[in-house]
């Protein structure tokens, strides 16, 4: 009975270390494979510059010695959405999308979701907007970077009346407003504080209004067990006012001629030129036109802040632009791409890739080092309190927007009546 017993112990034994043996080949295949790729080349579509992302993946592979294959092809924000359906439609989709949460409305249907990351790693992980990309069915897309709105400001504007520092809140507007901004004989704007009350003429118009609205304390569109609804015109039992109203209040003030604040008109150049020229103080842009700014103005006396927040804030925000890496579900090789982009999201890459772009980390890790950049610290400051919103169609909304500006500066409605009637139309789009 003994000597049966431990031949049975080392049968078991043995079939034991049999598929230990295997295993570890299997996992030491698997990790080559999945680390280098370098037999199947992934194709990714994405808005961003392909100049860039080619520099960034050239000094990523040399950095860290690797081998993998990526064939990115640069799509517009206006097109990609049609060229991806075509693309869909003639099995010639790429394996993964690099784009903003303003598409993730419309790419929710052709997406894998991705479920292997629980929810807790993913909040520990990345910034707070990255949860935009949580929804109840997975994970949309695998955070990259964000390129948050900011405040860009001329120095010489603010010296010469006098002013040491740049506003930190919207209430030191009104008083700028009256030092900084001029009108010729015939009223016409010469100079300006800030570019508010319009919309056709005004760069970053939505986003500008959407930080309005969000630090008023408004969601705009809010996901309830995957269901969006518009909150354009909420009114928690503790506001005196819609946080939308009051937003929309202050922005369209500033285009009224009635006004004190007066400072801006439709007749005006576009408000990143009229920067650009030196005859507006203030403008409000996003922190991937740094370099821009700098290269078309080099004589520019400027400088880049965090949003001015609304006074005794709670909670500080501004608007972001999130992008990230998504699956397509007609991908022949979603386990590779998963493998490469889960790489891409990872620590050492962001890491080269904020050489090459004015934006900031998602990863929490990496902004908590920080940068020695001082524009760069601002927009890694600034990351950690962006928000944004699930955009059901871009252009459709930015329409939306600018009719909710237009019918008060017109004088067709009320603030009331165009806030109200813009949150139906928003409701309208999403069902």
């Amino acid at each position: 009975m003994n000597n049966n017993q431990n031949k049975f112990k080392l049968i078991i034994t043995g079939v034991f270390i049999f598929f230990i043996l295997v295993g570890l080949i299997a996992f030491s295949t698997y990790k080559s494979s999945s680390s280098t790729n370098n037999t199947v080349e992934i194709s990714i579509w994405g808005t961003l510059d392909k100049t860039v992302f080619d520099k960034f993946i050239t000094q990523y592979k040399q950095d860290k010695n690797l081998q993998f294959q990526i064939a990115y092809t640069y799509k517009s924000l206006s097109t990609i959405d049609s060229e991806l359906v075509e693309a869909i439609a003639t099995s010639k989709a790429p394996d993964a999308i690099l784009i903003p949460t303003s598409l993730e409305k419309r790419y929710s249907d052709k997406v894998y979701m991705i479920t292997s990351i629980p929810e807790r790693t993913f909040k520990d992980t990345f910034v707070q907007e990255a949860e935009l990309y949580l929804q109840p069915s997975g994970i949309f897309a695998l955070p990259f970077f964000i390129d948050p709105l900011v405040m860009y400001w001329n120095r010489d504007m603010f010296s010469n009346e006098s002013i040491a520092t740049p506003p930190t809140q919207w209430s030191e507007f009104p008083f700028l407003a009256e030092m900084i901004s001029q009108s010729d004989d015939n009223a016409n704007i010469t100079r300006s504080v800030a570019s508010f009350g319009e919309f056709k003429n005004i760069d970053n118009a939505k986003a500008l209004i959407s930080t309005l609205i969000l630090q008023a304390g408004s969601p705009i569109i809010t996901s309830e067990a995957g269901v969006l609804t518009s909150k354009l015109d909420y009114k928690a039992p503790t506001d005196i006012m819609i946080p939308s109203v009051s937003a929309l209040q202050f922005f369209t003030d500033y285009s009224n001629p009635k006004k004190s604040v007066y400072s801006w008109n439709r007749s005006l150049p576009r408000s990143k030129q009229f920067f650009l020229s030196e005859d507006l103080a203030t403008y409000f842009g996003f922190a991937s036109e740094y370099n821009d700014i700098k290269e078309k103005n080099p004589n520019l006396n400027f400088d880049v802040v965090m949003m001015p927040q609304i006074v005794d804030a709670k909670v500080k925000s501004t608007y972001g632009e999130l992008y990230g890496f998504a699956l397509m579900k007609s991908s022949s090789n979603l386990v590779q791409a998963y493998n490469l982009i889960s790489m891409l999201i990872g620590a050492d890459s962001v890491s080269v890739l904020m050489k090459f772009v004015d934006a900031a980390p998602a990863r929490r890790d990496l902004i908590s080092l920080g940068s020695l950049d001082p524009a760069k610290t601002v927009f890694y400051n600034s990351a950690l309190i962006s928000k944004g919103w699930i955009d059901p169609d871009t252009q459709k909304t930015n329409q939306i927007f600018q009719d909710m500006v237009e019918n008060v500066t017109t004088g067709s409605m009320s603030i009331q009546e165009s806030v109200s009637r813009a949150s139906l139309e928003l409701d309208n789009l999403l069902k």
